[in-house]
């Protein structure tokens, strides 16, 4: 089941996105979530993510999803390392990097060195 919180990595708080082995309706519902949190709880420019979207659904209404998310987060976000995102999902991501502009969005294998990466930023 897909779920957002903050977390703490050497003294920095993240905001981890974690709708890996997830469905669609948890993924969705937890994309929404993270709009809010952002919004409420992150100074513009500031915020941390982590994306995890490893052995999760991928449908048009999530990559859609995405895509507003992206976009709605643009202000808050300082960089957001993602990992899990492999075959169709590539693609998917150059999709939203295109479609949103956002540079701060990187690529990552393990979720350690994205933590490790988002610290040292």
């Amino acid at each position: 089941m897909a779920k957002v919180d903050f977390i703490l990595h050497r003294g920095k708080q993240i905001l981890f996105m974690d709708y890996s082995n997830s469905d669609k309706n948890s993924i969705l519902k937890a994309i929404e979530q993270t709009k809010s949190i952002a919004e409420k709880q992150i100074k513009p420019g500031t915020g941390l993510g982590l994306m995890d979207v490893t052995d999760s659904d991928f449908d048009p209404d999530i990559v859609k999803a995405l895509k507003d998310l992206a976009v709605k987060n643009k202000p808050y976000m300082k960089m957001t390392a993602i990992v899990g995102v492999e075959g169709l999902k590539t693609a998917i991501y150059n999709v939203i990097i295109e479609f949103t502009g956002r540079k701060n969005l990187v690529l990552f294998d393990h979720k350690e060195k994205a933590k490790d990466y988002l610290t040292e930023i």
